[in-house]
């Protein structure tokens, strides 16, 4: 018995209770600490989501902008377009008028100029008929 009693039994050995309680402590600092990067991880998805739904919503509204920017610029153009066949109309009617006007005032110029030469050949008849008297 007195070997009992010398050689120590592994569980009165406080040194065996305190590498289990560190063992222990140690488990639950790991297992704390898996949790926190666990929870930071689906933060992070989390935030990464987010900022993709935003990336998304901004993409979406400046498509919306740019369909509304080129409708726009189709309508201005259409009507860039039609008032230039308007003005186009108008000049061509103007034109025509001042063509109109340039000939009518050639024909007027002929029949005056006609008129003009037989009044002066009556005039130089009248004269010659005078004088000879």
């Amino acid at each position: 018995m007195l070997s009992l009693v010398n050689h120590p039994i592994w569980y009165y050995n406080i040194f065996f209770y305190l590498f289990i309680v560190s063992i222990i402590i140690f488990g639950i600092i790991i297992f704390k600490i898996s949790n926190i990067i666990k929870l930071k991880m689906s933060e992070t998805k989390l935030m990464q989501q987010q900022h993709i739904a935003r990336i998304d919503t901004i993409r979406k509204e400046n498509s919306e902008n740019l369909e509304k920017l080129r409708i726009e610029m189709l309508k201005r153009e259409e009507e860039r377009s039609r008032q230039w066949m308007e003005s186009e109309k108008e000049t061509l009617y103007v034109l025509k008028s001042v063509s109109n006007l340039l000939d009518l005032t050639d024909k007027i110029g002929q029949v005056d100029s006609e008129k003009i030469i037989k009044k002066l050949d009556d005039i130089q008849n009248n004269i010659e008929n005078n004088y000879r008297v």
